[in-house]
């Protein structure tokens, strides 16, 4: 009799309890992968963008109050040789959407000589900074948007603005961005919006934000203390923050999601860890008169203890499959980033969470089955079979 056998007949045993034991292993785990999936996925992005170096420079009390187009002057005459900036790029919010739609999309008017530079995450080419420096109405299109909408390098867009003074817009895709921390954007050309802007007679060439790019991590620090500084007790006075900080705003704006996730991810595994431990516990004291049998016949102790401790973690691995692959088939088949909800644009599936989540499966039925294995083990052969005759 193998162990395997055994195994599998305890299983069939009670066929029921059995399948509601794997459900209660594989929808925690489900959510455990998808929770840690997108902590590890902003962690990502946060540690993709720490590397670029770039200052977020705004206006202190709020993004939505702009800046003069001469900020970025000011910014750049405070290092005129180069030594610690290699770029400034002005940004203005345009709020488009497409026509029949409701999803506004992260649609930014950006300084046409500037933007290659410092956004060189977005990954053009010599080819596509050319077309980018040519064309007046290119466009640059993260992959969510893109694959939303179907739209492909070449094709010909429009976007409505949401934001007064409601402009409608053409343009031409000439890069599809797959770098995850720009999968959302699309951006365009600034000196194309302030010329439809001109054209129904607003002047307007002010910006939201300045995306200073620097050299070194010191420089960064120095920059952002003495920007700040430059234009502390005027009317446009700014507050500058690297990229992670600026970013973690919008993302807290909705909660602090990724604590909330490791949270629930701590109560999945403490709920699970309850559930196999109270199976197991049940299973060993309706058994405890076949094991008695098992030991009279010859079995030894260390192998009742193995038959106890290999379901429990059957059960563990059998519930965590369930969970996880049928979660990490769906999050790649259908991506929840269509949604167009931005913190959840990072949600796919990563090999840490399914490693992860199936290693924590194994130990949670290792551990819910170690004290009664431990029971099992010490059950005297006479007092089982007396007491359950």
């Amino acid at each position: 009799m193998t162990l395997s056998y055994v195994l599998m007949q305890n299983l069939r045993r009670n066929p029921l309890r059995s399948v509601l034991t794997t459900v209660a292993f594989a929808l925690p785990m489900a959510v455990f992968v998808a929770a840690i999936s997108l902590v590890v996925g902003l962690i990502q992005i946060g540690q993709s963008a720490a590397k670029e170096l770039r200052l977020a420079v705004h206006h202190k009390t709020t993004i939505t109050n702009s800046l003069p187009e001469g900020t970025r002057r000011k910014i750049e005459g405070l290092d005129p040789q180069g030594r610690r900036l290699r770029a400034v790029c002005g940004m203005r919010w345009f709020g488009g959407r497409v026509p029949n739609t409701q999803n506004t999309l992260t649609s930014l008017a950006s300084d046409v000589d500037t933007f290659c530079e410092v956004h060189q995450d977005a990954g053009l080419t010599p080819d596509e900074e050319q077309a980018w420096l040519r064309e007046r109405t290119a466009c640059v299109v993260g992959r969510i948007p893109a694959e939303k909408h179907g739209w492909k390098v070449g094709d010909r867009v429009t976007l409505e603005s949401t934001v007064p003074p409601y402009l409608s817009l053409e343009f031409r895709v000439i890069k599809i961005m797959t770098e995850a921390s720009r999968a959302n954007y699309f951006y365009f050309r600034r000196d194309y919006l302030v010329e439809s802007m001109n054209q129904v007679g607003i002047e307007d060439s002010r910006c939201n934000i300045f995306w200073v790019k620097c050299r070194t991590p010191e420089d960064l620090r120095t920059l952002q203390r003495d920007i700040d500084a430059e234009f502390a007790n005027t009317p446009d006075e700014t507050k500058s923050e690297d990229e992670n900080a600026f970013g973690a705003n919008f993302v807290q704006a909705l909660g602090d999601i990724p604590s909330l996730m490791q949270a629930m991810a701590v109560v999945v595994v403490i709920v699970v860890a309850l559930v196999a431990a109270n199976t197991m516990m049940m299973s060993v004291r309706e058994r405890a008169r076949e094991l008695a049998v098992f030991k009279a016949i010859g079995f030894h102790s260390r192998r009742i203890f193995a038959i106890v401790i290999g379901e429990s973690m059957m059960l563990a691995l059998i519930g965590a499959l369930l969970g996880v692959v049928p979660t990490a088939a769906l999050l790649t088949m259908f991506p929840v980033r269509r949604l167009g909800f931005v913190p959840l644009a990072s949600l796919e599936v990563s090999p840490i969470a399914v490693v992860g989540s199936i290693g924590i499966a194994l130990l949670v039925g290792l551990l819910a089955g170690f004290w009664p294995a431990y029971q099992a083990l010490r059950l005297r052969t006479v007092d089982a079979l007396r007491y359950l005759a």
